[in-house]
């Protein structure tokens, strides 16, 4: 077939597209059939990969599509309603505009809404009435959007299919930290184990992976490579809610009404509420299979709610491995000692904006790999948290104290994270040459600086190091003695110090 392919395309000049590629295998199976007599023949292809496009080698550069502009997205509009002759109405002008802003820029989204726009009646009343009620989930709902999407999403691999689901269990529109997703993803363990490799790293290509398909989209870049926030379009979205639902993965509830007439599936194994934290008390859910409880309230603005105690979600979901709270302000003092006996308990994020104290007990929590605290107090951190091998991410703000014994000045006697990863924040008093032992693999480090006599400050052990930020302070206003030493491998450097010359 190849032959003779290439004998009846020989000398001819020919144009060929091939459309919606997914493999580069199939161009290098068909690449000898087309002859090249430089006759300006052409040959396209299409793609919804930005990898499969850049592997590529025998033309120029991929031509990458973009978003259209409002003003293009209205011109399809005004063309496929209106037709090519015809002009939209200058009265219906401004809402026409209004409908194509919440298309998102996606050609096949304006066509879907002028495919409606075309069958009501070109007056002003109704167009604004469909204007206000017009939302993402009508062009979702159709079946040649779903079958696009089903398509994208059955070419995905297994683990990939898991961590484009989890999108849905954050707010729609949100901009997601990719550093607090892929913590999420490891802990939920969509990512592989691969001996020789770090989780974060292949949670990373799992992400770009992603974004090369063109299913997830970059917020913003970070200064230093890689991704700082990553989101999804409305109508993935949607897709990602329902298909999470359909196939028991995930639940996401918004609202009073839907907490309150939940009837939760057997086995449910996550669970997504955005909603009012009184609406989250009211509601009184009970979930006990539960691995994954996160919580994002819906309430604008910082009037959060205000919670005395959590010991009963302690004691009703004993199989969490993810529990995100960041949403509820407990008004604890100090972390409930109930909460070592979420023994499965891998990620762990709560704001307490009184909470000064962490129990030593939190050390019983063995497989706890990223624990996150929002506190407008310092927190102190026990001695236990050295016997907590698996934690890699300890983020805390605004401060944190962990607490060395004094009889830590010998290093065979040094107990360490050798796994912690990111750590923030740190504060230094005099022990803290000591603490920075304890943590020799530490790759992103917040320290809040507060020695008065010491001098020297010797980061250079620290060989993994790549982004510090360094909050220092002198109480002598004057730093012009002090030695400032970094690792070589420092890539981000952020200093916020007073009288730092």
């Amino acid at each position: 077939m190849d032959k003779e392919l290439h004998q009846r395309l020989l000398k001819n000049r020919y144009l060929v597209v091939f459309d919606d590629v997914w493999d580069i295998e199939v161009w290098n199976e068909l690449r000898t059939a087309f002859p090249n007599d430089k006759n300006g023949s052409r040959i396209i292809f299409t793609s919804r990969f930005s990898n499969v496009a850049s592997e590529f080698q025998d033309g120029g550069k991929p031509h990458y599509l973009h978003p259209l502009s409002e003003k293009e997205s209205f011109k399809l509009l005004q063309k496929k309603v209106f037709g090519e002759e015809e002009k939209c109405p200058q009265a219906l002008h401004e809402l026409g505009m209004e409908i194509v802003k919440k298309c998102w820029g996606l050609p096949f989204a304006v066509v879907v809404v002028a495919g409606v726009l075309a069958t009501i009646e070109h007056d002003i009343l109704v167009w604004k009435k469909f204007a206000e009620s017009f939302t993402s989930t009508m062009v979702s709902g159709t079946d040649q959007w779903k079958k696009s999407l089903e398509l994208s999403y059955e070419h995905l691999p297994y683990h990939l299919k898991a961590c484009l689901l989890y999108f849905a269990a954050f707010r729609e529109d949100e901009k997601i930290g990719a550093k607090k997703l892929m913590r999420l993803w490891i802990a939920e363990g969509f990512v592989e184990k691969i001996e020789g490799k770090r989780s974060e790293d292949i949670a990373e290509e799992y992400l770009m992976d992603l974004i090369g398909r063109n299913l997830v989209m970059v917020g913003k870049n970070r200064s230093i490579g890689g991704v700082k926030t990553c989101y999804i379009h409305d109508l993935i979205f949607e897709f990602c809610k329902d298909e999470a639902k359909e196939k028991n993965f995930l639940q996401v509830l918004r609202g009073y009404d839907e907490l309150s007439t939940f009837n939760e599936p057997p086995n449910l194994p996550r669970l997504s509420i955005c909603s009012s934290g009184k609406d989250f008390m009211k509601s009184k859910l009970f979930c006990p299979c539960l691995s994954t409880l996160l919580f994002f309230d819906a309430t604008p603005g910082y009037n959060k709610l205000k919670l005395l105690n959590i010991s009963f979600l302690f004691c009703i979901y004993k199989h969490l491995k993810v529990l995100n709270l960041e949403g509820i302000n407990l008004m604890l003092k100090e972390l409930p000692a109930e909460v070592e006996s979420l023994l499965c308990l891998r990620y762990l994020a709560l704001r307490a904006s009184e909470m000064e104290f962490i129990p030593p007990s939190i050390a019983k929590l063995s497989h706890l790999e990223t624990f996150c605290l929002y506190s407008n107090e310092e927190v102190s951190l026990p001695d236990s948290i050295w016997n907590m091998k698996k934690l890699r991410h300890v983020c805390l703000w605004t401060g944190v104290v962990i607490c060395v014994s004094s009889n830590d000045n010998v290093d065979e006697n040094l107990s360490t994270l050798p796994n912690l990863d990111t750590l923030s924040c740190l504060c230094l008093y005099k022990e803290g040459e000591n603490l920075l032992r304890r943590i020799p693999n530490v790759r992103r480090l917040t320290i809040s600086d507060r020695q008065t006599g010491n001098e020297v400050f010797n980061m250079s052990r620290l060989e993994c190091l790549e982004s510090l930020t360094w909050l220092g302070y002198c109480s002598s206003g004057s730093w012009e003695h002090v030695k400032l030493s970094f690792p070589k491998n420092l890539k981000k450097l952020s200093l916020k110090a007073l009288g730092l010359p």
